[in-house]
């Protein structure tokens, strides 16, 4: 990608990022490329409150250092604090914590930004307004053999009894319930063998993990509207007399309610929802007896907590939205329906947790297909979690990282993220546990707006237009939950190879993104707001081409019928290898299958079989096929009103240099440059000529009748001439520590970690190389000229004759000089920053105590106490080779 600079509409007049804006040839007028610049479209980040001590002055330091940077919100997540500042800790929803809050709010309004919070702290949700009542609770399943004439006693430990039956060899169940005095049965047997079985619950199993001051206490019962309603009593009374701009949004973390796989409520919302007592079935439910009604009981038990836990995100939403504001849900971990539990949230929000990987598309794209079914224009992910170690996750790892959310179909990163740390704390300040550390000493800081910028350029085209997917997929959740297993599944990102990755479902998911047809994914339940119009699928206001059926086994009659109803209607639904053989759960199962046979003879004809070969079918069907990803490029396709945008990477790991064809026709496109708001050419219908480094990415924006006026695009091709410049350099460290260096006159390039000079092997921070040089003649106007700087560990900023060329943000480190360079002497200074490895590796060696946080305090990637003493020194500085490169223009 090209490097070159920032839009300086961005930070809001910041002098130095303004003066980055060069004067290029360009297409048409920025007005037909980028997007205006909004909060929304800007990088948000989640902003960590350590014991919530926080005081205005330092709250609006930060605000203001986000906004220069790019930010454009920050969602408060209160957790434990820093030790030493007790006396600054401020219990949460206190009414100091309030006027924090509105001081937060106000400032980030005049700011031009916006604020989420947490509804809690720590997670997952839960604290000292939640009572014994309220709290999660455990399942304990009881199994004893009694015989006649021996006395039983029964008593669980730390668990309530809400269920207990005699099962005799033969004939009927005896209920013991009323027999139990304090919680203790004590029971002879009659005649015969029998089997006690029965079901205790234990309460307040869980504390609020990560909690703040004033938030600590029990986590809530995930499965009770109920008791969310109860839990928000302590908000609204927080909020009154609130007088200040109410947060846009509130969030809910990932399901971390650990061990929770009961409710109160749960026998008699299991009853209405799936039509029979489980206590008539706890032989099944406890594994005992026929395997397919062990199976089928157990599917309907988490069934009916999926759909409890919905209802209790349900009456959160419900809540906020009385509030004027939207929710954030992360609906992975959960036992129930990603897909609905997603979608009862307006930001459905997904993550990346140390790795980046292609198999996890279809997991990100639940996210994605919640919000575009339900008509919502906004995808949330938590991004950089864990990534990498502390303080060396590289700014090259991060951009792949972004664009790898955005192929997943998010479009509003929020950074995982920035603690809250005063100005009078030691370097490196307040931090939080989970890498990557965003915020300033870090190491990304001082250039981190040339990435914001970056990503709200991307964005701004991610969010425009509706989704541009032509296939749906048919998500079997049925199938998941019919294991026979007995333990509550809990859908995590973390074990997605389980319970997601061996499915035909899966594999339909990852054919698709290879061959270049784009999908979403729908649920029963979503599936049911479906129609057609001229042949397509219409949810949520987006259009599809096909409805896929991947080879199912479960399926509800009602899901059937409605797509029987779609294809009577014009819709085209194919099916992989079979059609669905058998319906889920328990109750009433010889009607219900015979009711979905009726429904597959008679509607037989309207399903179209892919007989092997799935994207024959979808062709045929005139779906409508990338072909970029025979090259390894991948894509997201927006439709807009007069065309398509496309933000495209090149993944295939080797440089691409060809012409694309695009899948959708059009009569002529415009080229931007995501890293560079000035970049833009035109392109004809016959195809985009791009040349993409490994990993790079660009935006194309296709008209379909409209012919561009403008500079054609021209990717760069072989230079017409490279030109080294050995130096000398003349190394001079600024603005870092633990001290700096002295000056190094330099004959080579190499990392400035040198054992020699120990300053240099602790040093974080920026060290400036400068040289001077001879370009020989006038630059021609047919000639462009670009620096490469080689290897960069880990930004750059370029800086010839006086004058900011553009900030190198990582790989390849090209910056465009054309406009900067002249005949003869040139003066050129290379501003580089590292990491913040180095200087903390020093700390641990030399026993410095920086690590002085309550509860987990701070710890590595494998969370063992962290220890960076035995760190090697990470490499830093200018690598090289440094070179001009001369191209025709």
């Amino acid at each position: 990608m090209f490097t070159r600079h920032t839009s300086p509409a961005l930070f809001h007049g910041a002098c130095l990022f303004a003066a980055c804006a060069l004067s290029l040839d360009s297409a048409p007028a920025a007005a037909d490329a980028w997007p205006a610049v909004t909060a929304t479209q800007k990088p948000w980040t989640r902003w960590w409150w350590l014991g919530s001590a926080v005081d205005e002055k330092n709250l609006t330091r930060e605000l203001e250092a986000f906004a220069k940077a790019g930010i454009g919100g920050v969602e408060i997540c209160p957790i434990y604090g820093a030790k030493g500042a007790e006396d600054r800790f401020v219990d949460f929803l206190s009414p100091r914590w309030m006027e924090l809050l509105a001081h937060t709010s106000k400032e980030a309004q005049r700011l031009g930004m916006n604020v989420d919070m947490t509804t809690g702290t720590g997670w997952p949700f839960g604290g000292p307004m939640v009572t014994p009542e309220m709290s999660s609770c455990g399942l304990e399943s009881i199994e004893v053999k009694a015989s006649a004439g021996k006395e039983i006693t029964i008593q669980p430990k730390g668990a309530k009894i809400t269920a207990l039956k005699a099962f005799p060899e033969s004939g009927a169940a005896v209920d013991l319930m009323a027999q139990l005095k304090d919680g203790r049965l004590t029971w002879s047997a009659p005649e015969g063998n029998w089997t006690i079985r029965g079901l205790a619950v234990k309460q307040r199993i869980q504390k609020v993990k990560r909690s703040a001051p004033g938030g600590e206490g029990e986590v809530l019962d995930p499965f009770s509207p109920k008791v969310m309603n109860a839990y928000l009593e302590s908000f609204d009374k927080a909020f009154a007399g609130y007088k200040a701009p109410k947060p846009r949004a509130q969030f809910h973390d990932s399901f971390e309610y650990y061990g929770a796989d009961w409710s109160a409520d749960f026998l008699d919302s299991f009853h209405k929802a799936r039509g029979y007592d489980l206590l008539d079935q706890l032989p099944a439910f406890q594994g005992a007896g026929d395997p397919e009604s062990v199976t089928r009981v157990r599917a309907d038990y988490r069934q009916t907590l999926g759909e409890m836990h919905r209802t209790y995100l349900k009456a959160w939403h419900d809540w906020t939205a009385r509030q004027g504001g939207v929710t954030r849900n992360q609906a992975h971990g959960s036992p129930g329906n990603l897909l609905d539990h997603y979608a009862v949230s307006e930001i459905p929000e997904t993550e990346i947790f140390r790795h980046v990987g292609e198999e996890q598309i279809p997991m990100l794209r639940l996210a994605t297909s919640a919000a575009h079914a339900t008509g919502n224009t906004l995808v949330s992910a938590e991004t950089f979690t864990w990534l990498g170690e502390h303080f060396q996750v590289t700014p090259d790892a991060l951009k792949e990282a972004a664009d790898f959310v955005f192929l997943g179909g998010v479009n509003h990163i929020s950074f995982h993220g920035i603690p809250y740390s005063p100005e009078d704390a030691k370097w490196p300040g307040w931090l939080f546990y989970a890498s990557t550390h965003m915020g300033p000493n870090g190491g990304l800081w001082r250039d981190l707006p040339a990435f914001n910028g970056y990503i709200q350029r991307c964005q701004s085209i991610l969010q425009s237009g509706k989704p541009s997917s032509e296939v749906l997929i048919y998500f079997p959740y049925h199938d998941i939950l019919h294991d026979g297993q007995a333990k509550l599944p809990l859908f995590t990102v973390h074990n997605q190879d389980k319970w997601l990755h061996t499915s035909n479902f899966y594999d339909t998911a990852m054919t698709l993104w290879k061959e270049g047809v784009t999908f979403d994914f729908t649920s029963d339940d979503l599936l049911l707001r479906a129609s057609v119009r001229d042949g397509r699928v219409i949810l949520g206001g987006n259009s599809f081409a096909a409805l896929v059926l991947p080879e199912v086994k479960h399926m509800p009659v009602e899901t059937l019928e409605k797509m029987a109803q779609l294809a009577a209607q014009g819709a085209k639904i194919i099916v992989r290898n079979r059609m669905p053989t058998d319906v889920p759960g328990f109750d009433d199962l010889a009607k219900r299958r015979a009711a979905l046979e009726t429904l597959k003879k008679d509607n037989a004809s309207d399903f179209k079989p892919d007989a092997g070969n799935l994207m024959g079918t979808l062709l045929r069907e005139k779906v409508i096929r990338e072909p970029m990803t025979q090259a390894g490029l991948r894509f997201v396709r927006r439709n807009l009103p007069d065309g398509h945008a496309y933000f495209i990477v090149n993944r295939s790991g080797k440089t691409f240099d060809g012409v694309v064809r695009l899948g959708v026709p059009f009569q002529s496109a415009l080229v931007m440059d995501p890293w560079d708001a000035h970049k833009t050419g035109t392109a004809p219908s016959e195809g985009i000529p791009l040349r993409l480094d490994p990993l790079q990415s660009i935006v194309v924006r296709t008209y379909t009748q409209k012919t561009l006026e403008g500079s054609p695009w021209k990717p760069l091709a072989e230079p017409v001439k490279m030109i080294d410049l050995t130096g000398p350099w003349k190394l001079e460290f600024r603005d870092g520590g633990p001290v700096l260096p002295k000056s190094i006159e330099l004959s080579s390039l190499a990392s400035w970690t040198n054992p020699a000079i120990p300053e240099t092997i602790n040093f974080s921070g920026t060290g400036s190389y400068s040289t001077s040089f001879e370009y020989q003649g006038e630059v021609s106007k047919s000639e462009r000229i670009h620096i490469e700087l080689g290897k960069v560990c880990q930004t750059a900023r370029v800086i010839l004759n006086g004058k900011l060329a553009g900030i190198s943000w990582c790989s390849p480190h090209r910056i465009d000089l054309t406009d900067s360079i002249r005949p003869g002497t040139n003066q050129l200074v290379l501003e580089v920053t590292n990491l913040a490895a180095n200087r903390i590796a020093d700390l641990d060696r030399r026993k410095v105590s920086w690590k002085q946080f309550h509860e987990i305090n701070f710890v590595n990637i494998e969370y063992q106490p962290f220890d960076a003493a035995t760190w090697p020194a990470m490499e830093s500085g200018l690598i090289g080779p440094v070179r001009l490169r001369v191209d025709a223009r």
